[in-house]
Formats: C-alpha cells, sequence, structure tokens
C-alpha cells in the first residue's frame, strides 16, 4: 500500500520532485568536477533511474514515444499517408461487414424490453418448423404462465389493393402485436386487443409509413376512410411511424387484425384448422423468467395438447426458444454465408497488414543511421523496439479512425440504396467501437511487430520475413482472386444459362383456393372452367397445374434414400402436360396417365446420382409407405432448386387432393404484356372471392438472380482492391531488396556481369513464396468453393476457367510489381553508389 502512496505522491509532486532532483544532480556533477572526476557517468541514464524508483515513468516514456513517433510520421507525409489509406481500406472492409452482422444479428430491435422477447419454433427429433396452427397459438397464450403475452403473425399471400392490378403485401396480427411492441402511431391508432380482438369488431387497417407516402400521399384525411383489401371494406385506423421495427424483419404494406382474416379471405379455415401450420409465434418472457424455465412450461403444455389432438401433436414434439428482438434469427445458412463474408474480409486485412508490413521492412533502410546513432548513445533494443511498437500504433489508430469514416460511408450507402428497414442506422455502436479497437490492435501486431524486431536487432539483412510476407500477400490475394472469379462466373451463368425451363414466356396464376375453403371438386370445377377459358385466349399456346411453381412463395425438399445414400430431393405434383407448357424435355420413358398413382417422374440429375449404371425407368423409388416406380426421365430444371446446379427433383401425377392448392401455368407466345389482366377477370368471373395472385416468371427470375448478381459486384471490388494492395506491396518489398544490395548490384556489375543477370539472382529469392503463395491459396480456395457451392447457383467444385483466370492476373501483376523496381534498378548510377559505399 505505501508503494501505490509513494508512486501517487510522486504523480502529484512531480514538477518539484523532478526540480529536486535535477539540483542534486547539478550539486554532484560540480563536486565530481572538484574532485579532479571528469567523467560524472550518464546523466540522462541516471534521472531515468531516479525516476524509475519513484515509479510511473513508463506514462513519461509513452508521452515521449508518441510525441517522438508523431515527429517521425510527420517528417514523412508520403509514407505515412500511404500507409494509412491502405489501412483505411482493409480495416473499413472488416468494420462495414461486422456493421452489417450487428445490425442483424446483435443489435436489439428498437422496441419495448428487447431482451424478452423470444421467437417459438416447433420442433422433434425428425421436424421442425418456425410456423405453427394457429389454434395452437390460442392454447398457448392464456396457459403460459412464463410468458406474460403472445403475439402471433399470419403471413399470407399479396393481396389486391381496391382495384390495383399489382397485389400489396399484407399480414394479419393479433391485436396485442403494436401494444407489446411499444409502438406509438404517426397518426390515428393501432389495433388494440378491446377494439380489434374479435371477428365481431368492425374491420380494421393499419397502414405502413411507406405504403401511406408511396401510395396514398402521406394525405392525413385517409385515417379514419375505407379501403378494400380482395373487395371487402375496412377502415383505415392509423399509420405507422416512419421508423417502425417490426418481429422477424417483416415489412407488409398493410396490417390487419387476426381476428378478421375470415372476413378477409372468404371460405378461409386456416385459423380453425389445427393440424394447418399458418402463425408464427413471438412471446415475451414474464418478469425474471429464464428461457430454459419458459421453456419447460411449454414442453409440459405440448404434452398436453397432444393428448387433445395427438393427431395434430408430432411424437416428442417441443416449443424451441430463441431470442426474438432482434432483426433477423440467424439461420444455419446464413451463419455459412457470414462466415464466408469474415473470411474475406479478414484476408482483406492479412494483405492490407502484409502490405504495411513490407513497406516498413523498406522504410527499415532509410533508418540504419538513426538506429545506429541511438543504439551508440546508450539506447538499449528494448527501448527501440518500443519505439518502433508506438509508431505502428499511431499508424493503426490513424488507419483505423480512417477506416471506421469510411465503413460508416459504406454502410450509410448501402442502407441508403437498398430497401432496409428505416430504423437501421450506420452510426457505430459500442460493439462495433470494440471491433474496430480490436482489430486495430491485432493489425498493428501483425503488420508492426516483426519490422520492430528486425530493426531493433539490426537484422534488415534476413530475407525469411520478407519472403514469408510475400508468400502470405500471394495465397490472400489468390483466395480473394479466385473467390471473386467464381462469384462472377456463378452470376454470368445464374444470368445467362437456361435454368432447364423456359421462364421468359410464362406465367404463374395462383388462385389460392385452398385459403378460401375449397374442397377438391369444387377446386377441379374451378380450374377446369380456368384452364379452358385461358386455352382461349389469343397469344396462349398451353397451360397446365402444378403444386410448387417455379420460384413461388413456397418450396418443399426432404431426403430420398437410394441405393448406398441419400439424396436431396425437389418433390412437386403436377398434371401429365406441365413437361410440355414448361419446356422441360422428356429424355427417358413417358409423361403421367390423368391420376396416375406409384409412378414418378425424376430429373436426369436425380437418375445420374441414383443410378449412374443402370437405366432409370423402371426403378423403384420408396417414399413413406409407398414405392413409386420410375416411369420416365425429364431434362434437369430448377423448378424448386434456382440455386442448386444439381436440380434433383421428382415429379408426381396430381391428386384430387392437391388441386386446391395447386397453380396454373401459362406459356404464351411474344408478348405477355395482356395476359395477367385478362387471367384477372377471368378469376373474378368465376369466383367473385377469389383474387388469384398473377406473376410474370422472366421478372422474378431476374429479380431472384440478381441477388447473386450484387454478391459478386461487391466481392469483385474488394477481391480488385486486394491484388492492387498485394501489387504495392509486393513492389514495396522487391524496392527494399534492391535498395539493401545495391553494392552487391554495383560490385557485380562493375565486374562484368549483365544487369538482368543479377537483378534475376536477386528477384529469384522470391520465386519460392510466390510459388507456395499460389499453390496454399489455390487449395484455401478449392476448399471454400464447396461452401459457396452450398450457398450460390452455378459454381462447380473445380472451375478451370475460373481459378486459371484468377492466378493469371495475380501472376500478371506479381510480374508487373517485380518489373517496375527492377527497371529502376538497372538505371542505377554505379559511380555514385561505389563512391558512397
Amino acid at each position: 500500500m505505501s508503494e501505490i502512496f509513494r508512486r501517487i505522491r510522486y504523480l502529484i509532486n512531480r514538477r518539484r520532485l523532478d526540480a529536486e532532483l535535477e539540483s542534486d544532480m547539478e550539486f554532484h556533477r560540480e563536486m565530481a568536477a572538484r574532485a579532479g572526476r571528469s567523467n560524472f557517468g550518464n546523466a540522462l541514464r541516471m534521472r531515468e533511474q531516479a525516476q524509475e524508483a519513484w515509479g510511473w515513468t513508463w506514462l513519461d516514456r509513452l508521452v515521449q514515444d508518441l510525441r517522438y513517433g508523431v515527429r517521425i510520421l510527420a517528417r514523412s507525409p508520403g509514407f505515412t499517408l500511404i500507409a494509412v489509406l491502405v489501412l483505411a481500406i482493409g480495416i473499413g472492409v472488416n468494420v462495414a461487414a461486422f456493421s452489417l452482422f450487428d445490425m442483424v444479428a446483435l443489435e436489439p430491435l428498437p422496441v419495448r424490453d428487447p431482451d424478452s422477447l423470444v421467437r417459438l419454433e416447433r420442433r422433434s427429433p425428425q421436424n421442425q418448423t418456425d410456423e405453427m396452427p394457429y389454434q395452437s397459438a390460442l392454447f398457448y397464450g392464456p396457459n403460459a404462465k412464463t410468458l406474460s403475452a403472445v403475439m402471433a403473425v399470419l403471413g399470407v399471400p399479396p393481396m389486391q389493393f381496391d382495384d390495383d392490378l399489382i397485389p400489396t403485401s399484407t399480414s394479419f396480427v393479433t391485436p396485442n402485436y403494436f401494444t407489446e411492441l411499444g409502438t406509438a402511431p404517426a397518426a390515428g391508432r393501432l389495433l388494440d386487443p378491446k377494439l380489434d380482438g374479435t371477428a365481431s369488431d368492425a374491420p380494421a387497417a393499419v397502414l405502413s409509413y411507406g405504403f401511406w407516402q408511396r401510395r396514398l400521399g402521406g394525405n392525413a384525411s385517409v385515417v379514419g376512410s375505407v379501403i378494400h383489401i380482395d373487395k371487402k371494406p375496412v377502415t383505415v385506423v392509423g399509420i405507422l411511424p416512419y421508423a417502425f421495427a417490426s418481429l422477424g424483419g417483416q415489412r407488409p404494406d398493410i396490417w390487419l387484425p387476426i381476428a378478421q382474416q375470415p372476413y378477409i379471405i372468404e371460405g378461409s379455415k386456416i385459423l380453425t384448422d389445427p393440424s394447418a401450420p399458418s402463425v408464427r409465434l413471438w412471446g415475451r418472457l414474464a418478469p425474471g423468467v429464464t428461457a430454459q424455465t419458459a421453456g419447460q412450461e411449454l414442453l409440459a403444455l405440448t404434452n398436453e395438447l397432444r393428448k387433445q389432438r395427438p393427431k395434430d401433436i408430432w411424437e416428442k414434439e417441443y416449443i424451441h426458444i430463441a431470442a426474438g428482438g432482434h432483426l433477423e434469427v440467424m439461420q444455419p445458412y446464413m451463419y455459412r454465408v457470414a462466415a464466408m463474408v469474415a473470411v474475406l474480409t479478414f484476408l482483406i486485412l492479412a494483405v492490407t497488414c502484409a502490405n504495411l508490413g513490407g513497406l516498413l521492412l523498406a522504410r527499415a533502410v532509410t533508418r540504419t543511421h538513426e538506429m545506429g546513432i541511438r543504439i551508440a548513445i546508450g539506447a538499449g533494443r528494448a527501448r527501440i523496439f518500443r519505439q518502433l511498437c508506438t509508431e505502428s500504433l499511431l499508424l493503426a489508430l490513424l488507419g483505423a479512425s480512417a477506416g471506421l469514416a469510411l465503413g460508416y460511408v459504406v454502410l450509410r450507402v448501402t442502407l441508403d440504396q437498398s430497401d432496409s428497414p428505416k430504423w437501421l442506422s450506420a452510426t457505430p455502436d459500442w460493439r462495433v467501437l470494440l471491433f474496430t479497437l480490436v482489430i486495430m490492435v491485432a493489425a498493428a501486431v501483425f503488420f508492426g511487430l516483426a519490422p520492430a524486431l528486425q530493426i531493433a536487432r539490426q537484422r534488415q539483412h534476413r530475407t525469411i520475413a520478407r519472403q514469408i510476407v510475400v508468400g502470405a500477400q500471394v495465397a490472400a490475394s489468390c483466395v480473394l482472386l479466385i473467390v471473386a472469379g467464381l462469384l462472377v462466373r456463378a452470376s454470368q451463368h445464374a444470368l445467362y444459362s437456361d435454368p432447364g425451363f423456359g421462364y421468359r414466356q410464362l406465367i404463374s396464376i395462383d388462385p389460392q383456393l385452398s385459403r378460401h375453403g375449397y374442397t377438391p371438386a369444387a377446386a377441379r370445377a374451378y380450374l377446369d372452367q380456368m384452364e379452358s377459358r385461358l386455352r382461349a385466349l389469343p397469344g396462349v399456346q398451353a397451360v397446365s397445374l402444378v403444386s410448387l411453381p417455379p420460384m413461388g412463395h413456397s418450396q418443399s425438399r426432404f431426403s430420398q434414400d437410394v441405393p448406398g445414400h441419400s439424396i436431396d430431393v425437389y418433390p412437386n405434383s403436377v398434371q401429365p402436360d406441365f413437361f410440355s407448357t414448361m419446356g422441360i424435355p422428356l429424355v427417358l420413358g413417358r409423361t403421367f396417365f390423368p391420376g396416375e398413382k406409384n409412378a414418378v417422374i425424376v430429373s436426369q440429375s436425380f437418375a445420374r446420382q441414383a443410378w449412374p449404371t443402370q437405366t432409370p425407368v423402371g426403378q423403384k423409388v420408396v417414399n413413406g409407405d409407398d414405392t413409386d416406380i420410375v416411369i420416365g426421365v425429364a431434362g434437369d430444371a430448377r423448378i424448386n432448386a434456382l440455386t442448386d446446379d444439381d436440380a434433383t427433383e421428382e415429379y408426381w401425377a396430381a391428386q384430387p387432393n392437391d388441386l386446391p392448392g395447386m397453380t396454373v401455368m401459362v406459356r404464351g407466345a411474344g408478348g405477355l404484356d395482356s395476359l395477367p389482366e385478362a387471367a384477372k377477370s377471368i378469376g373474378e368471373s368465376l369466383d367473385s372471392r377469389v383474387f388469384p395472385e398473377i406473376r410474370k416468371l422472366a421478372g422474378l427470375y431476374h429479380e431472384r438472380v440478381s441477388v447473386v448478381e450484387q454478391i459478386a459486384n461487391i466481392v469483385s471490388l474488394i477481391g480488385l482492391v486486394a491484388v492492387l494492395m498485394a501489387g504495392i506491396g509486393i513492389i514495396g518489398l522487391v524496392i527494399f531488396t534492391v535498395s539493401q544490395r545495391t553494392k552487391e548490384i554495383a560490385i557485380r556489375i562493375a565486374l562484368g556481369a549483365s544487369r538482368v543477370r543479377v537483378l534475376t539472382a536477386v528477384l529469384r529469392q522470391f520465386a519460392w513464396p510466390v510459388a507456395v503463395g499460389l499453390i496454399a491459396g489455390t487449395g484455401i480456395a478449392a476448399a471454400g468453393s464447396r461452401l459457396l457451392r452450398k450457398i450460390l447457383f452455378g459454381i462447380s467444385n473445380f472451375d478451370l476457367a475460373g481459378y486459371g483466370g484468377a492466378i493469371g492476373v495475380l501472376v500478371a501483376i506479381i510480374l508487373v510489381a517485380a518489373l517496375l523496381p527492377a527497371r529502376r534498378a538497372l538505371r542505377l548510377d554505379l559511380a555514385k553508389i561505389l563512391h558512397y559505399e
């Protein structure tokens, strides 16, 4: 304790004690002179030793090192500017990527008590879904004492607003939804359990702020007016705020009370069907209750519900509780995408640090004289090492500050240009600042440690560190270039290759008969009439039915056991003429007979994986309790697997029970502009309650693949930046190598060796690190392409064009980076060099 007080005393009385120390040293210097001793010793070192006894000298030295570091960096503005810019790019890319992840997965929603919000999902050892029957939600709500509130959201396909041809996105919610989120209206009121909780209440609607501004001109008189949703009149009771944050990232234009769903969608029985998963469920934990305690109670309630409805509850079913107060619940595939982005951005930082480390090594040549003088006057190697590390930290601080600003600008532009939730802000929070601090320190260690060690030990002439730096640069740049090339190839493949069906001349018409309570017989009558009238329209070439249309709202996949292994299969139920309507060739066998059972048609990819050496037709496929016979093989068509290059699809003949959920596919000739309006009229004339959703597949296809194109463009830009930085780093290292060996080069040339031969010998030391870097980078990229193949469409495990192009570009850049300083070395003035040496 006395030691602490002594140090605090020195800190408080520092100026007085320093003055007394200086007076004492002056006295002893005079006494030594009177005694005839001219060598008093190193006064600076003795002063430092005395101050060390008092404590806090580390603070003085830190301030001294910082001041000296600032002077050194200010003395070389060109080097400092380049170093800060390089670091800003490397750190800024990482900050922007982490900020985006922070927004999606870590930052809580701007709602009331987001930490107590949870997402409820059905799970069992064999099944999982994020939806459950509304009847189950009604059971859990009042019976779960560990939950203070339960909120249900029923998402439905877009619905017709007034007389607009383009459908409008809508969502049904329990009336406590906005109350539990603590949302205040921008105008009017929001849904209220007392006013909108039952089917007998007056139909009400809440509009999103964007829809109100975009479609209704922001007119305040809209509140209280009547609009029509699928021809049903509802009253607008309020407008949501501009920056409203919804659960699960849903952003419909119109919000409706869930009790009014049977009124809006006439004939619908989805709220009363105890076996139909329909709603997403959120809850709010009661005060003091943990998620584990709530999960135990919900398990007991699920077991009780099984006793009441044994057919509707899975075996060993339980309710999984996940954090619900964030923008999105991270699914496994999202973590794979986040991991891919993290690897790419860290590679950018690795290339950046390697570049800067090389530049610091090259700059060390100009500081050899300075370091020699400092060592000669008594500076220890540890002192020099600390000073160099302080300079690296200063550079890292400047680069991190610029990178933080760059990341903010990039993220702000991205949010402004994209259709992102309005409450999202690019302003960094404490997590982003902490991440920036950590990455700043890591970068300072990465790029500054090795040069500082070499300079402090006076071992600048060793080449192993430089070779390691070159190898790391080449490997990281190689990975980035190959990944960027694969993504560009994937984008081109998705945009310009045929997905296996003629999407350009197709429209889908989804009457959504199942949600209107149609029976199979009624659906058959409706669809027969629609098909007949559609075929009579001019320009219509073919009409057929399918359960899961291309790029629809739902997709199904299961694991199919085949001899020796299993295959992920995309199933579908179709009419016999579906293949001709879609333009899918039948390669082997035949199509279905109407209503045929225990028969299946498989895609070429499925047949190739299941029976590589056998004839597919006649083979047996086991699906549950049924055994189907393969009657035909269709061409690969990514009906439900647009992002899967294998297209392992199975088709069955549509059965009567499938009809209420089937979609009509229409192939037209020439333009399709008149078909949507005609199809809308036909649908409404057959049943005034039904409003078919009509979509052109060409537009849907390009919307889907545009995501791939955007990712490819971003990663391509990242790869280009990384390679340019790698080129700068390699140029710096080669310049450093040449400058280190100028005397040797001059002597060899003076003795008769050709300049080219001498430089070839000098640069040969970089051959093996470049080769090792290329091999390592190619191997890492090959491993990473397996992950990319699961995420993006059109990426093969080993694309010769993608790999070869990326490696060729990188080798060309490396050659240019080596030849530029080599040309400079060829012009050395030998006389001046030898005279100086």
